[in-house]
């Protein structure tokens, strides 16, 4: 059978890229491990997001897991004695052992005279998740729960549970919470445990002379503190037209525009919005500045109502919403 040059370009062609295909490791259909690694992020990704609710679920099949803590109330007792003590609310660290650390050192932290607030998302995304638990730990730093320490410790809940039945099916097997949940340690769980959902300081504490109460993400602005709905507390981004709250931007209003339009009489500190950034408004104070996307970790220092910027080092981790 003859063949034409073209035809014989083309076989060259697909030959050469067939070749370069097995060198780089796929072969027989099997990606090489950086691009496996890859495929295995962005695809739990995808799979997490659609298990996701935007709005506020009555319930989620791992609830019996959850164990929250709703609110604790840390009065004078719980922080360090006056004069020169701070309180610093931190944004998420996200599994950025570095860029916690470059924080504390710019801030001259002093554990004798410093108190550490994490504002959720201790975890995931970033790749030392157990050692900045750890190192919270050391600290003596107090926590709140985010979004992403919830699917943790529903995780663990299960897997210690011993139970033989089914995967809620809200939690994704072998997504980075799943791969954490499996490698804590008892006190590393005990810590994300002890993160209640809100986080209340005196108004004394506060140079504002407010009450400042610290949560992950933000509240429903139509309900009492007290009546508010876990999931939104960790979750919330958006407050709809009729009011739903929503963990999505695309629709609505920013949950803490129609919270400060209220003029409430106490300040909320929170993360969760890197794509918003650092929002200091009167009653708010928006801390996520995208610190494990190479960006900055901030920090908000109650008694001196000033903000802290800290750039953290580059992981390679692009930008998400989640």
């Amino acid at each position: 059978m003859l063949i034409s040059p073209l035809q014989g370009a083309n076989t060259f062609a697909i030959t050469l890229i067939l070749g370069l295909w097995t060198l780089s490791g796929l072969i027989d259909g099997a990606p090489h491990p950086r691009q496996a690694a890859a495929i295995d992020i962005q695809g739990s990704i995808e799979i997490l997001k659609s298990k996701q609710p935007d709005t506020p679920p009555k319930s989620l099949p791992s609830d019996p897991f959850a164990k929250y803590k709703f609110e604790l109330n840390l009065g004078f007792d719980g922080l360090k004695p006056p004069p020169g003590n701070r309180t610093i609310i931190v944004g998420d660290v996200h599994g950025s052992l570095g860029g916690l650390n470059n924080f504390l050192t710019q801030v001259k932290f002093n554990k004798a005279q410093d108190t550490i607030i994490l504002a959720g998302d201790i975890t995931a995304k970033g790749p030392q998740s157990l050692q900045v638990i750890d190192r919270a730990i050391a600290i003596g730093a107090k926590c709140v729960r985010g979004n992403h320490d919830d699917k943790v410790i529903r995780w663990k809940g299960f897997l210690d549970s011993g139970s033989k039945s089914k995967t809620p099916s809200d939690l994704v097997e072998n997504s980075d919470h799943h791969k954490i949940a499996k490698g804590l340690s008892d006190k590393q769980y005990k810590y994300l445990l002890s993160c209640p959902l809100i986080l209340t300081l005196p108004k004394e504490a506060s140079k504002l002379r407010l009450p400042i109460h610290v949560m992950h993400a933000g509240l429903d602005p139509k309900k009492a503190l007290k009546k508010q709905q876990p999931w939104v507390l960790f979750n919330v981004r958006n407050i709809l037209k009729d009011g739903t709250p929503s963990r999505k931007k695309k629709e609505g209003k920013g949950w803490s525009d129609v919270f400060n339009d209220k003029k409430p009489g106490f300040r909320i500190v929170y993360g969760h919005d890197a794509g918003r950034g650092l929002s200091v408004k009167p009653f708010t104070v928006g801390l996520d500045t995208g610190c494990v996307y190479g960006k900055e970790l901030s920090g908000y220092i109650v008694e001196l109502d000033e903000v802290k910027r800290v750039k953290c080092p580059n992981l390679g981790i692009g930008d998400d919403e989640d």
